[in-house]
């Protein structure tokens, strides 16, 4: 025969009252009730609050209405076969309580896999069908951000989606902060937040009605922050004496990296095929992965230097990134220099001072070419390659301010007024 029993599992001011549910030798559920009490002043006999105020009292009504409610609910499920599982118990008390059942979805890691899950069908940044690679690894690496935070914040209790609200942005933001993860990353945390939980929404997923007021953060580097290969370095790594074939390959990505300012995912998907003739010059022509924008980029004499003897082949990302630490070494690229590093992707960020050629990584690639070519080509044109969308976000990545650009264009017009001042001088017949 069936017990049905309120109990305390605990002994402290504020334990659970739980309900005890034996079904049979082989069912027995624990569930909580949704109440809490002094374990002094619980009756364990009489499965009720030994105090007489008119809490107490209240509180004892409803607990003897919920085995009522309970009991009943078993007749229900006898009658009509239903298996007597834990979620039957807790739906049950749920809606009791007139709360809502938690659904798969209610959960915020697994709503972030189903949102990985449709990335063939959403919509991106270029109006197109699926998200790229790098969005999706990104998603993936918030969503063990936010197994790392319950873990260590929810004693491993799942955030429900309908719990996130500005309160709860402000306490996993100052987390994120307080573990070393970089403003950026701790930035996109929060637009992941706002995505996931507006996507939700549509979804008929109950939310925070404080959604569109999640507010992320973003920083502005220092110049001494941004790393490049100037010139001379990039002579330095031409010169290095390499004899290992796989680091040979990657000097060369590297090089022409520099020289033709993409982002690291467009450049090693270069073949010989974007190679093409204009005129008695030869160009670049890819199509931009993350803008969806097609580029031609002129090959420099250096570039073509770099494929006299043969275009590097195909190489992976994280292998580039392991590679071209090895060329720098071997270049004597060692300078000492402040920056932030992390041991692998989603870990915060150790910001300490290093040999140069140990915080080189792919961003050093389109940064030197926008950099080094800074002042001499038109920043409009230089913008045209490098795909930033305004003059004030490409000014940020090379680290320079408005100021420095004002000084550039007043020199550019200095030299420009020079050139097509009249001569004044008199000829004498």
């Amino acid at each position: 025969m069936a017990t049905l029993k309120l109990k305390l599992r605990n002994e402290s001011d504020n334990s659970n009252i739980y309900v005890y549910y034996s079904i049979s030798q082989k069912i027995r559920l624990w569930r909580k009730t949704g109440f809490v009490i002094n374990f002094k002043d619980w009756n364990a006999d009489k499965e009720q609050s030994r105090l007489r105020d008119n809490e107490s009292k209240k509180l004892n009504i409803r607990l003897a209405e919920l085995k009522i409610h309970l009991e009943r609910c078993f007749n229900n499920a006898v009658s009509d076969g239903t298996e007597f599982t834990g979620d039957w118990l807790q739906n049950n008390i749920d809606a009791f309580n007139n709360k809502s059942p938690v659904v798969d979805l209610d959960v915020l890691t697994n709503y972030i896999q189903k949102y990985i899950d449709d990335a063939p069908f959403k919509q991106n940044q270029k109006k197109e069908l699926g998200l790229s690679a790098g969005r999706v690894q990104n998603l993936k690496l918030f969503k063990n951000t936010v197994i790392k935070y319950e873990a260590e914040k929810t004693k491993c209790k799942s955030i429900l989606i309908k719990e996130i609200n500005l309160q709860f942005v402000e306490k996993y933001k100052m987390w994120m902060f307080e573990k070393g993860y970089s403003t950026n990353y701790v930035g996109k945390n929060i637009a992941n937040i706002r995505t996931i939980c507006l996507d939700a929404s549509k979804n008929d997923i109950e939310t925070s009605t404080q959604i569109r007021n999640f507010k992320g953060v973003s920083e502005t580097r220092e110049a001494e922050d941004i790393i490049t290969l100037n010139e001379q370095e990039q002579n330095e790594i031409k010169k290095a004496k390499i004899t290992r074939e796989a680091l040979l390959n990657a000097r060369k990505w590297l090089l022409l990296g520099c020289l033709i300012g993409q982002r690291a995912g467009d450049l090693l998907n270069i073949t010989e095929a974007n190679i093409k003739e204009l005129g008695t010059a030869k160009i670049i022509e890819l199509k931009q992965q993350k803008t969806g924008k097609l580029v031609a980029i002129p090959l420099l004499p250096e570039a073509l230097e770099v494929l006299k003897d043969g275009f590097p082949y195909k190489i992976s990302l994280s292998r580039f990134n392991e590679y071209i630490k090895d060329v720098c070494q071997l270049a004597g690229i060692d300078k000492p220099t402040r920056a932030r590093i992390k041991e692998k992707e989603g870990t915060p960020h150790k910001k300490d001072i290093f040999p140069k050629w140990q915080v080189i990584s792919s961003h050093v690639c389109r940064r030197s070419f926008a950099t080094n070519f800074y002042g001499r080509i038109p920043t409009p044109l230089l913008m045209s390659i490098t795909a930033h969308g305004t003059e004030r976000m490409f000014l940020s990545y090379i680290g320079k301010t408005t100021y420095e650009n004002a000084l550039q264009m007043l020199d550019y017009f200095s030299r420009l007024s020079s050139d097509t001042k009249p001569n004044n001088s008199t000829e004498i017949d």
